[in-house]
């Protein structure tokens, strides 16, 4: 054999090899590619916040009352801004009340008996225990002043009611029509 036909094998050898290599990497890359999971295109949309809910919170809670909170609220979050539950040294009761307009969360059975301070005339708060006509008046104008009663225990800020006064009414009084 010659010397530059040893040379030619040697360098088709060489090309043959190289071939293999780039062959193998291909089909390794191929494979690779194709197991990989395809990325997800996410899109953000700037949606407006869900609105506020207003629930009306009653039972075993130290400020009975209405309070507006997201869909996405925790009931731990619901109980501390309702100033948490009292110690009644029993099972505690909680009532929770997703208000639409025009509910009573008090049911058709009680809708006579209680008045909602925010909405009573005079007339319907003197039929309250207690409640005269300056305290009426008192209700009516800080009613005015403030919109609207948020909480039960808020009507101790109305000028004529104190605690004995609002513990006579508690139970004959609602915040919600």
């Amino acid at each position: 054999m010659s010397q530059s036909g040893s040379h030619q094998k040697w360098w088709l050898l060489a090309l043959g090899v190289l071939m293999v290599a780039l062959v193998a990497g291909g089909a390794v890359l191929a494979y690779k590619h194709s197991s990989r999971p395809k990325p997800l295109e996410i899109e953000v949309s700037s949606s407006p916040p869900a609105s506020p809910v207003d629930i009306y919170l009653s039972g075993a809670l130290a400020s009975e009352g209405i309070y507006a909170f997201s869909l996405d609220t925790t009931l731990e979050a619901v109980l501390e801004r309702a100033g948490g539950l009292t110690d009644a040294g029993e099972p505690i009761g909680l009532k929770l009340y997703v208000l639409h307009a025009g509910e009573d969360p008090f049911g058709p059975a009680d809708v006579g008996k209680r008045v909602n301070v925010n909405t009573a005339t005079m007339e319907e708060l003197e039929t309250l225990n207690g409640i005269g006509p300056v305290k009426a008046q008192a209700i009516v104008d800080y009613r005015n002043e403030h919109v609207l009663f948020r909480t039960v225990d808020e009507l101790l800020n109305v000028p004529g009611i104190g605690p004995q006064t609002l513990e006579e009414i508690r139970d004959q009084i609602s915040l919600v029509d």
